[in-house]
């Protein structure tokens, strides 16, 4: 494993959401829950990027968000950055959204680039 200073983390979310229907008004609500002043704040504390995809390939209703930290210590403060941002009274719009989230962490090992 690569553990110089260099190490990527990242953060790899599933979300499952009922309908098609739901899917659908949560990536029409995205500029809504993530704002410019959340982007800004994290990618102070260390985020990289963020990725937000539709999965085609399932018979679910799923996308997937994956987080680049420059740091362990970056995605431990963007993680409460994050928890605090999508507390109920923080992030109505967010809120109202029902899905199952599987969480997957890890640090890059091996990358390909173009």
């Amino acid at each position: 494993m690569n553990k110089d200073a260099n190490t990527v983390f990242i953060n790899t979310l599933y979300m499952d959401f009922l309908s098609e229907n739901e899917l659908d008004l949560f990536f029409k609500s995205l500029d809504e829950i993530w704002t410019d002043k959340l982007y800004q704040k994290l990618s102070a504390n260390g985020l990289i990027r963020h990725v937000i995809s539709k999965v085609w390939n399932k018979d679910q209703h799923r996308c997937t968000m994956v987080f680049e930290y420059e740091s362990k210590s970056g995605f431990q403060a963007c993680e409460k950055i994050l928890g605090d941002a999508f507390k109920p009274e923080n992030n109505p719009k967010a809120s109202k959204f029902v899905f199952k989230i599987f969480n997957n962490r890890g640090v890059v090992v091996s990358e390909f680039i173009r």
